[in-house]
């Protein structure tokens, strides 16, 4: 498993290509507990992998396997018992893989034009968020359940309502934008998400785990039988 990872290069602009690859590898992964306890104890000790690792407000992020160069980066993703309303798209486009667990995943419609200067690039959590005359409207909606695998553009504007401890493998591309977008669908406020390296310091900061806690999320991926 980790000869194929380490030979994997995912070439995004071929969409149905790299969903088929993509969808491929993390099925392989999945299936994989041994590989997959492998990757997190890497993830542990390593501190290229550790510094990626995140705590967010509705999920857990575990960065295992980073090859952007060879265009993917996996994470394990955690939720939380926090589920909040916000319509977002991505910088980069991605494969998502439910492993245990099940979330509704809506899709949406961004209805309004926003400038760039409309929203300061300091407008990054919810409490300075810009009030806008954006809304987001729902499309379609799907249920995902434990083995549902999808791919999922950039561009698009979506949201997911999990439910308390589901855990999804998550393989992302390369950043195609600077920025993305999260919205407040009940006011219309508006702020961005960047990467890492044009986070503002307190946020940057305020994201960062402890190796007790990723040892405590580890545990309990083994406990739901994940690992």
């Amino acid at each position: 498993m980790l000869e194929d990872l380490d030979r994997l290069v995912v070439d995004w602009s071929d969409l149905p290509k790299a969903r088929a690859q993509t969808r491929e590898i993390l099925t392989a992964l999945s299936e994989d507990k041994a590989t997959l306890s492998q990757l997190l104890e890497r993830a542990r000790e390593e501190e290229d992998l550790f510094d990626k690792c995140e705590h967010h407000r509705l999920l857990d992020k575990l960065v295992i396997y980073d090859a952007l160069d060879r265009g993917f980066r996996i994470r394990v993703h955690v939720s939380t018992e926090d589920h909040r309303d916000r319509p977002h798209d991505h910088r980069f486009t991605f494969t998502s893989l439910i492993m245990r667990g099940q979330y509704k995943h809506v899709r949406h419609d961004l209805v309004g034009r926003l400038s760039d200067q409309d929203i300061p690039r300091n407008a990054q959590d919810d409490f300075d968020a810009v009030p806008t005359d954006l809304r987001v409207v729902p499309r379609f909606v799907t249920n995902e359940q434990a083995g549902n695998c999808y791919t999922l553009h950039h561009s698009e504007i979506h949201t997911t309502y999990t439910t308390p401890d589901t855990v999804s493998l998550f393989l992302r591309g390369p950043a195609e934008k600077e920025r993305s977008i999260i919205t407040e669908r009940e006011t219309g406020r508006v702020w961005w998400r960047f990467g890492e390296d044009k986070e503002k310091d307190a946020r940057r900061g305020s994201k960062r785990i402890s190796k007790d806690y990723f040892d405590e999320l580890t545990g309990r991926l083994r406990a739901m039988e994940v690992l």
